[in-house]
């Protein structure tokens, strides 16, 4: 397929002003540098520009956010945390995210191309990535309980016990014991055994 040569055309907001690499081997959908009236720089593919999708950096989108009354949502706030972990090298999580290559769908720097896809967020749920390596995109997100996402964490080792092998959020769940403390007590050296079934320093004492 012959490439458009889209450098100095404007789409909405955007100016193109260079070509970027393929987000990887196997993407070989064309992106974009592309400069914003307001000065910020933007990745982009180009038939997202072309098709409307990408209009801006997202000044545009925070706009129409803050004049629909839409800036207080829940959902609102799950879109905005998306772009903190994987493009905000201050964020806590962009250790995880953003340092590890995980990456957001362009389009989704519209906030209504993101609802479009995603829909609002259901009461007790938050984004989940179906590939924990691959992007946040329509194809590979979907939302789920903490439960769900705690035990897809690439954090969330597997552990062995009792002749058995689970998740430790499952573990947790199976003998009615608090996250935290069984995780503060496996970082202490103490066995999964010895964590899951030893009562606390308090309740021994009586």
């Amino acid at each position: 397929m012959r490439l458009i040569d889209r450098i100095g055309q404007r789409y909405e907001r955007l100016i193109v002003v260079a070509r970027a690499p393929n987000a990887n081997a196997t993407d070989t959908n064309a992106r974009w540098h592309c400069k914003c009236d307001c000065g910020r720089m933007v990745l982009a593919y180009g038939q997202d520009l072309a098709k409307g999708k990408v209009k801006s950096c997202g000044c545009l989108n925070a706009e129409r956010i803050f004049k629909h009354g839409q800036s207080r949502t829940k959902v609102y706030h799950v879109w905005k945390q998306i772009f903190q972990r994987c493009e905000n090298p201050k964020s806590g999580s962009y250790e995880n995210y953003g340092a590890r290559g995980i990456t957001v769908d362009p389009s989704w720097r519209d906030f209504e191309i993101f609802i479009a896809d995603m829909g609002e967020c259901p009461e007790g749920m938050t984004i989940e990535r179906i590939n924990n390596d691959g992007p946040y995109c329509k194809t590979n997100c979907e939302w789920a309980t903490m439960k769900v996402q705690r035990n897809n964490s690439r954090q969330n080792r597997r552990l062995k016990a009792f002749g058995r092998e689970q998740t430790l959020m499952q573990w947790v769940e199976e003998f009615n014991v608090p996250w935290d403390r069984v995780r503060a007590r496996l970082r202490y050296g103490w066995t999964i055994e010895a964590a899951l079934t030893q009562p606390p320093l308090y309740e021994r004492k009586h």
